[in-house]
């Protein structure tokens, strides 16, 4: 997050601009989020296949296995 001193100044020079500046300012924000989200889709889809069937399964029931336990003297 932001720190406010850089949010206030942000906001401040935003005002200054046109409408049609600040419409700009929102698409590239925007812009630089959904790169982000894609970038990090990219980065999972390396892992695609990489695992054996036999694997996802053992997997899978060892996560179902721990999920169903619940350990009262844990904390």
């Amino acid at each position: 997050m932001a720190s406010k001193a850089f949010e206030n100044e942000f906001l401040k020079n935003l005002e200054l601009l046109s409408k049609e500046q600040q419409n700009r300012v929102i698409t590239y924000v925007k812009a630089l989020l959904k790169r982000a989200e894609s970038n990090n889709q990219q980065a999972l889809l390396q892992f695609a296949g990489s695992f054996k069937s036999k694997d996802v399964q053992e997997i899978s029931s060892a996560i179902e296995a721990g999920c169903e336990n619940i350990d009262k003297n844990e904390w």
